[in-house]
């Protein structure tokens, strides 16, 4: 499955240049990076880059403002399109990533919008959920943009970091991260580029099957055991399970390993991939996952195998696509609209202070001009009764 990748931000443009480097996968990745910061653009080697709103920012950046980002997108999104057309060959899909919490990042539902009616192929977002840790602008940010991203794309990939991080600080792991995040979606998207026959597993999937899979918002889980030479499993107890046994172990591991936790009941539609060598896949291939899989949601189940020679690892990829329901994504969600709703109340609450300020001021002159005025009609009454006296 061939994605054209568009990194948008600061984080979109790092995470799409891991997919961008040449000769690490058999999908033949494409794409473009964008940015309103000129010095991340210029950091990043590859070589189809877009400095976004340089009128406007001088390279300088949005600094997390949200509205600055949608403006500058919708006013570049020719110029995106015209740098799309002139690098792409035939791709199956788009694929956007950014920073949900990000000023240009956070904007792409403008993107998106224009390339759905540039292009027939579906457009999918991939987007890092920002933390509690994040300034509150990017919390907020998110907040005003989840609803209107997810429904302008065809799918949308949320990515938390902090699971990824595996307890870690996430701002020392972001590179491991990035790399982890790739290999998610390389399993992915490598579904129907088979080279040649000896690549076809007993269950075949293609690009058609991912792409009816997809729509809403979706995540990809992860789990694999490495080979030992002489073809016996890493890890305990594990190296005792039979194939079929050991598929729907490692099944059950990548749906606990989901780019972002959710209930799995939750979700509508369903596709495992099982990859590895040839020899450890055999007949029955993706069927055992898939049966696990159908008796945790009620929706459709696809799945298929992937014989990959370069693979040391038997692994299995599971897409959960239709997810209604996700505690992490509510949190943040909720999180974000308060502290916005804090902002515009702190906000309201200076404007009325400022007010009464100015009222203090104007009553205070008013106080002022009156005592003249007392003081100006006083003088002006003693000085009639001594001009009295005088006559």
């Amino acid at each position: 499955m061939k994605p054209l990748i568009v990194g948008v931000g600061r984080a979109g443009c790092k995470i799409a240049s891991v997919f961008l480097k040449e000769g690490r996968s058999r999908v033949p990745y494409t794409g473009v990076l964008l940015d309103s910061d000129a010095l991340t653009l210029a950091a990043l080697p590859h070589k189809h880059k877009l400095l976004l709103g340089e009128r406007l920012l001088d390279g300088n950046g949005t600094n997390y403002d949200i509205e600055m980002g949608r403006q500058i997108l919708d006013e570049e999104k020719y110029n995106v399109v015209e740098l799309i057309d002139r690098v792409k060959d035939t791709f199956d899909c788009l694929l956007v990533i950014s920073a949900f919490g990000g000023g240009t990042g956070g904007g792409v539902d403008m993107l998106i919008d224009e390339l759905k009616k540039s292009y027939t192929e579906p457009v999918y977002y991939l987007g890092i959920l920002p933390s509690e840790q994040d300034v509150d602008r990017a919390l907020i940010n998110f907040s005003e943009s989840f609803k209107p991203i997810v429904a302008k794309s065809d799918a949308v990939f949320p990515v938390d970091n902090e699971a990824l991080s595996e307890g870690l600080r996430v701002q020392g792991q972001l590179n491991v991260i990035n790399e982890k995040i790739f290999r998610y979606f390389n399993n992915l998207f490598e579904v129907g580029e088979y080279r040649a026959p000896e690549e076809l597993g007993s269950n075949v999937l293609g690009a058609t099957d991912v792409i009816n899979t997809l729509s809403g918002v979706s995540s990809i889980g992860l789990a694999g055991k490495e080979m030992r030479s002489s073809g016996s499993l890493f890890g305990g107890g594990e190296e005792n399970l039979d194939k079929p046994e050991l598929v729907v172990h490692l099944t059950k591991k990548a749906s606990q390993a989901t780019l972002v936790s959710f209930d799995l009941a939750a979700a509508k539609r369903a596709l495992v991939v099982v990859s590895g060598p040839r020899r450890y896949l055999d007949f029955l291939g993706s069927i055992p996952s898939r049966l696990w899989i159908e008796k945790q949601l009620e929706g459709e189940v696809r799945g298929g195998d992937l014989p990959a020679s370069d693979k040391r690892s038997l692994e299995v990829t599971v897409l959960y696509s239709g997810i209604r329901r996700s505690d992490r994504i509510r949190y943040l969600y909720q999180l974000g609209r308060m502290l916005r709703n804090r902002g515009e109340v702190s906000e309201r609450f200076s404007r009325v202070f400022e007010k009464f300020k100015l009222l203090r001021r104007r009553i205070a002159d008013f106080d002022e001009l009156s005592r003249e005025i007392y003081d100006d009609m006083r003088e002006i009454a003693e000085r009639g009764r001594r001009e009295e006296k005088e006559e």
